[in-house]
């Protein structure tokens, strides 16, 4: 899996620099996945809620995908993490 790929489905890249060049996915609600380091070996997926009055502060995260323990993170649960939560369907 590619940025491209992760682009193409609706990731976008983030204003600033970031060591994993991370990207997010808007999931309404105050709530984004964030991925970085896509295909290293510090490859994770974060669910993520943003403060409700500064977008650029986030309260809590959830861990719902680490290389070490998971593998190389795929296409088929990225879009499936999007339609379970969204509704969305690809």
């Amino acid at each position: 899996m590619t940025r491209q790929e992760l682009i193409d489905i609706g990731f976008k890249e983030i204003p600033h620099f970031t060591i994993g060049n991370t990207l997010i996915y808007d999931l309404d609600r105050r709530r984004h996945l964030s991925v970085a380091d896509l295909g290293g070996p510090n490859e994770f997926m974060y669910l993520c809620e943003v403060d409700d009055e500064n977008s650029k502060e986030i309260n809590d995260l959830v861990c719902v995908h680490n290389y070490d323990y998971d593998g190389k993170l795929s296409m088929e649960k990225v879009k499936g993490l999007i339609s379970c939560i969204t509704a969305r369907i690809f």
